[in-house]
């Protein structure tokens, strides 16, 4: 029953990733961050319409003496609108218009019925700018995040953000800073309080390369003095389907507040999850 569930959660990954593998196929280059924050390893100097986003994965694992705990992500990227179009060529700057969509759950296998006991549906919209001598990339547009529940379960809240990137070459590949400042616009009734666990800034750092071990950590730093720190270590283990996608070694680790939006405001951890990597 844990291998069907295993196989069953694997094929929501596999399959949306595949499909957005087909839309992107050009030749690697360096310069992405300007349109994908979370993707500062390589890329394409002109993307399909639909692309990858946030890293996809299924991992699993958990606290020490708890539940085991599945965690899933899939994500994209649509550039809304087309290069080639004459609405574009008069206006350039429209072409770095972005809707981006990232969905993460949390799956008990631990208990009977295998329940989902969160999920977060995070839809953005963004504009990125082109490189300048100040910083190597920078995006700023409108993020919500929510759990899709009522009541008092219900966890949910509306931003706007700036994210630049500065990239440092480092031995044999780049080192990426990339904080996200936020300014909450409203927070859900039940979550008034989610800058004290999650405070007002997403400290980013990345480093890696394609075809090797890549590492990032999201650390946050919530008003009330609360820390949370999360650390993505990824190795390829077969050739790439396409740009970032391929089949990748997942390890993850997690220690504070908010592994899920319904708990915002429990500390847990360290937790350690390992699994399969589709997108990095």
């Amino acid at each position: 029953m844990r291998f069907f569930t295993f196989f069953c959660g694997l094929l929501l990954l596999v399959l949306p990733s595949l499909v957005l593998a087909n839309t992107a196929t050009t030749s690697y280059t360096s310069s992405h961050c300007s349109e994908s924050i979370t993707s500062c390893f390589q890329t394409a100097p002109e993307e399909s319409s639909l692309t990858v986003y946030e890293p996809m994965y299924l991992i699993a694992g958990g606290e020490y003496g708890e539940d085991i705990k599945a965690r899933f992500q899939f994500s994209f990227k649509y550039r809304i609108f087309d290069p080639q179009s004459s609405l574009v060529k008069s206006t350039p700057w429209l072409k770095k218009f972005y809707l981006a969509y990232t969905q993460t759950s949390l799956w008990n296998w631990s208990a009977d019925s295998l329940p989902f006991e969160d999920t977060s549906y995070k839809p953005s919209f963004y504009f990125a700018k082109n490189k300048s001598s100040f910083y190597d990339a920078l995006t700023f547009g409108y993020s919500h995040e929510s759990n899709g529940q009522a009541d008092e379960t219900s966890r949910s809240m509306d931003a706007v953000f700036i994210q630049p990137v500065w990239n440092l070459p480092l031995g044999d590949s780049t080192l990426s800073l990339f904080p996200r400042f936020l300014y909450y616009l409203t927070k859900g009734s039940e979550n008034q309080d989610l800058a004290n666990y999650r405070g007002y800034v997403d400290l980013n750092l990345r480093y890696g390369n394609e075809d090797s071990w890549g590492i990032k950590s999201l650390y946050r730093y919530g008003s009330s003095n609360n820390h949370s720190l999360q650390v993505d270590l990824t190795y390829p283990i077969r050739s790439p389907i396409s740009i970032r996608t391929g089949g990748f070694l997942y390890i993850q680790y997690f220690q504070g507040y908010g592994e899920s939006l319904l708990d915002y405001d429990r500390r847990t951890g360290p937790i350690l999850r390992i699994g399969l990597g589709i997108v990095r």
